[in-house]
């Protein structure tokens, strides 16, 4: 019998905090990544897609509520359980934090079973509400479909991603799309580099390849 193993991010930048709490996650077989920042948080998030986060207050360079509104905005993380942790009982900082997103947090210091506790629970409800496809979700689907294709990449896509794919589709370039969704390059990048790591595909060409592959190749008449 296969047995899950849960991905779990957790972002603070109190490093001893970090190890600590590390060490209890891989000994209860979570699979754990660390960051200190928003930045590597969420680059964590578009590399490995975790199913948990577990968020501090104080991260280097801004705060932990920074983290929670960015990973919120973005459809593609929108979804994921987050677990706020604070220094203090701020009620006002707790508060705060539900309002913008969080779904369960906890005071320093706490004991062990009490975070435990908090991420089997959100870990049990996200996966009874929400199924998730696995990252090889859409390159397991049969595509010789044209229709079954673009469901495929719809379920699995946000709705700015799915609008990069048709964009892709029409054989526009990076600079047309920023052009035309009034937004920079490096957003028009790194919608690019979600969707191709979602897909499960890798290289400069590899996203171009696999739309033309996929979706104009099939929806050409035989």
């Amino acid at each position: 019998m296969n047995t899950v193993v849960y991905k779990i991010l957790l972002v603070d930048e109190d490093q001893v905090f970090v190890r600590q709490t590390r060490q209890l996650l891989v000994s209860q077989t979570y699979e754990t990544y660390t960051a200190s920042s928003e930045e590597e948080g969420m680059i964590i998030c578009q590399q490995y897609q975790p199913d948990l986060i577990i968020c501090g207050a104080h991260l280097r360079g801004t705060g932990g509520h920074h983290f929670i509104m960015a990973l919120r905005n973005e459809p593609s993380f929108d979804h994921i359980p987050l677990i706020f942790i604070t220094t203090k009982d701020n009620k006002q900082e707790m508060r705060m934090a539900m309002n913008l997103g969080a779904d369960d947090y906890l005071a320093r210091p706490f004991r062990k079973r009490d975070l435990l506790l908090s991420i089997r629970s959100r870990l049990g409800r996200f996966a009874k509400f929400n199924h998730v496809r696995p990252p090889d979700a859409v390159s397991s689907v049969s595509l010789s479909d044209p229709n079954t294709a673009q469901q495929a990449l719809y379920h699995r896509l946000g709705k700015a991603e799915n609008r990069i794919i048709k964009m892709i589709a029409e054989g526009k370039s990076t600079k047309q799309m920023a052009e035309e969704l009034n937004v920079s390059i490096r957003t028009i990048e790194n919608h690019r580099y979600r969707i191709a790591g979602k897909l499960g595909v890798a290289g400069r060409n590899a996203l171009t390849e696999f739309v033309i592959r996929n979706i104009i190749q099939q929806q050409k008449p035989v």
